[in-house]
Order: structure tokens, then C-alpha cells, then sequence
């Protein structure tokens, strides 16, 4: 919220931008009761450490531009913290009651993974990114894709496929609904560059990863 004056944002009245964050926020707080503290904690600076490298790699190369001009926003950092518990959580529930047990094996496993890293070159190539990316930017997706798959390789098929539905429709949403209000705005100005969309399935997976390696997993 701070960093939601500081930045002028209020000026804009994103009025669906608020909302969801509210919303978000309100899914985080519940599930930060049931959540070991040392968890959350973990998780959330892992989180914001993710957010500093990716949003940097992504605004110094012009992907997009925040309206506070800042590289990267304060913003959207401190946002991730909130919007990946929000997206686990929601993962979580839904893998709960639709496990998808049946569809588990090592080798699909990795395929959600491998379905995103897919479509994230394809429509950035499509939709004119490609030169954008610069040196910095292509190692941070790099580094996406390696933790991603290292996850995903050690955890079930219907957990890492909700994963990826989560992310997305989260990611989506924020994003659309954030350059709609002026928020930020895209390189090219579209409402939405698709690649976007995926990338927040192999950030998630990358958080997932590094995380577990201090030893907080969300599916024991």
C-alpha cells in the first residue's frame, strides 16, 4: 500500500486493480493462519528476491513500463508476495478435491512445464518480443525453465497441472487488468502480450523450486 501512494498510482483509480488485490490479499490472509511462520517467511522473501531479478530483467529491456517509472516498481515487487501465496493457495484447494492421481507418472510430470516454456517462445516470437529480449532477460527465462523442470520432475502431475491453471489465470487477470487501468503499459501497447501469461507459470514453479531447497514445500 505504500508503495501504492508513493508511486501515484492512486491518481489512476484502478477500482478492478484494487479489488483484486484486496481479493488476493484476503485469500493470503486466511492461509497465512494454517501456515508455519518460518514457511510464510521463506516463501515470501523468496518471492520478493524472484520479483527484484525478473521485474528488473524485464523493464531495463522495455518489455513494459511502470507508471511510477521506476525499474522495476516497488509496486509489483512487494505484489508478488501477495499474488503467489494467493495462486498456491488456490492451487492447493483445487488440487485437493481434483487430485488427478490417475494422470501421474515421471513423464508427464514435466509436460505443463514443458507446455508453458513452449508457448512463452511462441507467442513472444509471434507478437514481435524477440528483439526485445536482451542477454539478461533471456538468462533470467533460462533460469525459469532449469527450476521449473527440477520441480516439476519431483512433484506430481495434477499438482504442477494446477499449478500452471492457477498462475495463469491469475497471472491474466493482474496483468490485464493492470494496463487496462494504466497500471503499466506493454512495449507495443496491447492489453496483453501473451507470453506474459505464461511466464507467471514458470515464475511460480521457480519460487516452488528454490524454495523447497530451504525446505518448505506446499504439497508434503
Amino acid at each position: 500500500m505504500i508503495a501504492f501512494f508513493w508511486g501515484g498510482y492512486h491518481t489512476l483509480v484502478p477500482v478492478l486493480f484494487i479489488l483484486g488485490l484486496i481479493a488476493v490479499s484476503t485469500i493470503c490472509a486466511w492461509a497465512a493462519l494454517s501456515m508455519e511462520t518460518r514457511d510464510l517467511v521463506v516463501l515470501t522473501v523468496v518471492s520478493l528476491a524472484t520479483a527484484v531479478i525478473d521485474e528488473y530483467a524485464h523493464t531495463s529491456a522495455g518489455a513494459f513500463t511502470y507508471f511510477d517509472g521506476m525499474t522495476p516498481s516497488p509496486l509489483t515487487v512487494f505484489g508478488w508476495g501477495l499474488f503467489i501465496l494467493g495462486i498456491l493457495t488456490l492451487a492447493q484447494f483445487l488440487y485437493e478435491k481434483i487430485p488427478l492421481g490417475a494422470m501421474d507418472s515421471g513423464t508427464l510430470r514435466s509436460v505443463p512445464v514443458l507446455i508453458s516454456m513452449a508457448l512463452l517462445i511462441a507467442c513472444a516470437w509471434i507478437q514481435g518480443y524477440f528483439p526485445v529480449f536482451t542477454m539478461l532477460l533471456v538468462l533470467v527465462y533460462i533460469a525459469h525453465g532449469v527450476a521449473s523442470l527440477y520441480y516439476s520432475r519431483l512433484h506430481p502431475f495434477g499438482w504442477n497441472a494446477w499449478v500452471m491453471v492457477v498462475s495463469l489465470v491469475v497471472g491474466v487477470l493482474m496483468e490485464f487488468l493492470g494496463a487496462m487501468e494504466g497500471l503499466w503499459v506493454y512495449r507495443f501497447g496491447e492489453p496483453l502480450p501473451l507470453f506474459m501469461a505464461f511466464s507467471w507459470t514458470l515464475r511460480t514453479w521457480t519460487i516452488l523450486a528454490v524454495s523447497s531447497l530451504f525446505d518448505v514445500d506446499f504439497l508434503r
